[in-house]
């Protein structure tokens, strides 16, 4: 039984930061609603804010599509371990030696 008590509290911990995770999306999703709503843009430029949006994000899977094609496994495999490691430690300018 202990081992169904660890389970579920795992269950229920991932559960909460899932949910905080969301709502902390959501915050920054009306944040950024509301300064597009206080810019008063007009219909032509809501239009044009859209269209840019969409160019962007095509432009990054386009450029993801060629580093596809221009890298080897071996070297998307190298270039994935270092993002990840990049994502999982993310630099501290606090830290002491770095000369700041």
């Amino acid at each position: 039984m202990k081992w169904v008590r660890l389970i579920l509290l795992g269950m229920l911990i991932g559960s909460g930061l899932t949910s905080t995770a969301q709502q902390r999306i959501l915050n920054i999703n009306q944040q950024e609603l509301l300064r597009l709503r206080d810019l008063s843009l007009t219909n032509d430029q809501k239009r044009r804010l859209a269209l840019l949006v969409q160019r962007e994000r095509l432009q990054f899977y386009m450029n993801q599509k060629d580093l596809n094609d221009i890298l080897t496994d071996k070297q998307k495999a190298l270039l994935l371990e270092w993002r990840n490691k990049r994502m999982s430690n993310p630099p501290d300018s606090t830290k002491k030696g770095t000369g700041q």
